[in-house]
């Protein structure tokens, strides 16, 4: 997992989220194989190891801080999210991938302040693979400081899209199936922690929750990238205490990937443009 750098320390916050996100990736772990898995939506799992490590980490951070917000996927659990600070918690991202016993899955811990992104944590348990930051504070993964470079789609691009594919989106996705290569890992969180490390160059999803890219979406910035709407109006701040769980499409990458992307999303109008994007 690597060494953390020093100044993360002198947050007590980015501290907790760091602590309880190795301890949550240690439960679900111990949970598997997990016999008490159901459906809560249309390809959508729920695990008793998912409610487990939610009442876990929800618990902890009240007890820490109390005067917190904090929204977290499972039951809805909504608690003060008017307040300056808000924990958005995803305590297994990549459920599915969990329920199926595929090793591929992430503890997400994101935290807005004011409804921008202010911290965040991606822990992979199976790997150990971890980043996080705080804003002005950098990116990092293990040892390493990220810092995304301006790159091109080309015919090496890495592009990640949530299937089925949006019908707006069908004529575009088809277009690159073309052209670039095409990764997917049934985690949202870890789709915008490979696109901060440069080895995904694209991430579009029209169906991701504030939950599964809160903690990805601050690491993704702070290492010099992009996350938008697909037609690039700005996702943050965001309306934390207006937030009822519906999906929230965006576009995310390094900035030249975006910047073309989000200019061919706008090309998809009035299909796109027209949405409430």
């Amino acid at each position: 997992m690597g060494r953390r750098p020093a100044d993360e320390g002198e947050d007590p916050r980015l501290a907790l989220a760091l602590t309880l996100a190795g301890e949550a990736g240690r439960l679900a772990l111990a949970g598997r194989p997990d016999p008490a898995v159901r459906w809560k939506g249309p390809g959508d799992r729920v695990t008793a190891t998912d409610l487990q490590i939610q009442v876990y980490l929800t618990a902890a951070i009240a007890r820490r801080f109390p005067q917190d917000g904090i929204v977290a996927e499972e039951a809805g659990v909504r608690v003060a999210t008017e307040h300056e600070f808000a924990w958005i918690v995803d305590p297994l991202d990549g459920t599915n991938n969990y329920a199926l016993g595929i090793p591929c899955f992430a503890v997400s811990l994101g935290l807005l302040r004011g409804g921008e992104p202010y911290a965040g944590v991606v822990h992979e348990p199976n790997t150990g693979f971890r980043c996080w930051t705080r804003r002005g504070h950098g990116a990092f993964a293990g040892d390493r400081r990220l810092a995304l470079a301006p790159r091109a789609l080309d015919s090496a691009s890495n592009i990640a899209v949530r299937v089925p594919v949006a019908v707006e989106f069908e004529p575009l996705v088809s277009r690159w199936l073309r052209g670039h290569k095409f990764r997917g890992f049934g985690s949202v969180a870890l789709h915008l922690a490979f696109a901060a490390l440069g080895a995904v160059d694209l991430v579009l999803d029209h169906k991701a929750a504030l939950w599964d890219l809160a903690a990805g979406a601050a690491v993704l910035l702070e290492a010099g990238g992009c996350i938008t709407t697909p037609v690039g109006h700005p996702l943050f701040p965001f309306d934390v205490a207006g937030y009822r769980g519906a999906p929230v499409p965006f576009l995310a990458g390094n900035p030249l990937a975006h910047a073309a992307a989000a200019a061919s999303c706008r090309a998809l109008a009035p299909d796109v443009e027209s949405r409430e994007w």
